[in-house]
């Protein structure tokens, strides 16, 4: 291999490295937030691909040259990355979901809030969890454990042409399990006001006089905030079991890949 082949090798398995962790860093939260400048995040991409680049090259892999295999493998190896940083991001679509469901049992389904992570509607709730969220995984440097799952993926998915993706039905099921979790993390409050509400409704059919739907919905907010009170000390180990599970798709989409 002559000087000019060893150069253009290197340069492009820097930018493969680069693609994958730039297409991660663009949809994982804390990393891919709407207030983080771009150019914030493609240092980052850059730094931790050349921190990486070490490790991948002694694997040597096998890199095309020509023009049109080597843009298939960046497609590939950006495709890769953004897969990851979904599937890190159903993490936040879990909260968000479970805010949804709080939100509407509340009675805050039509105040949604601007949420400036993601610059979208999102329900006041779910902003609540999500920003807790953010909190508690940045205090217990758990998006070190982010950094490190993304390393892992070129031990399952080398940086070379061959491979292919799992098929349709794990992103479906993946898609369910954030239904699933988001009602399994709302279910105590969405429990608790909808019980409510079915003893309101009796009294309301035994007592007709009453005009008892004057009161009900300033009841119903100040009884959700008690229930979320009393729901924040179990908040960090259900965040925790998230995480964890979170994590565990990350491994599954990894050993998934032909």
């Amino acid at each position: 291999m002559t000087l000019s082949q060893l150069l253009q090798w290197n340069l492009n398995l820097f930018l493969l490295i680069l693609s994958r962790w730039a297409g991660m860093v663009m949809l994982a939260p804390v990393f891919g937030a709407r207030g983080v400048p771009a150019l914030v995040k493609l240092g980052l991409a850059a730094s931790l691909s050349v921190i990486l680049y070490p490790l991948v090259a002694a694997s040597q892999p096998h890199i095309p040259l020509e023009l049109l295999p080597y843009t298939a493998v960046i497609i590939k190896e950006t495709v890769v990355g953004l897969v990851i940083g979904f599937i890190i991001y159903t993490f936040t679509a879990v909260l968000q979901g479970a805010g949804q469901l709080i939100d509407f049992q509340m009675g805050f389904t039509m105040g949604n809030s601007l949420d400036p992570v993601y610059g979208m509607q999102s329900p006041m709730m779910g902003n609540f969890q999500m920003v807790l969220a953010t909190m508690l995984l940045l205090a217990t440097n758990a998006h070190h454990y982010l950094i490190a799952a993304m390393v892992k993926s070129y031990s399952y998915i080398p940086v070379d042409p061959s491979g292919f993706p799992m098929g349709i039905d794990f992103y479906v099921k993946l898609v369910t399990n954030i239904f699933s979790l988001s009602i399994q993390l709302a279910l105590p409050v969405f429990g608790a006001l909808l019980i409510a509400d079915l003893g309101v409704g009796l009294l309301s059919r035994t007592v007709p006089q009453l005009n008892i739907f004057s009161v009900v919905f300033p009841v119903k907010i100040i009884f959700g905030f008690i229930l979320l009170i009393l729901a924040l000390p179990l908040m960090g180990d259900s965040i925790s079991e998230l995480f964890n599970q979170n994590l565990a798709w990350i491994l599954q989409f990894y050993r998934g890949w032909r």
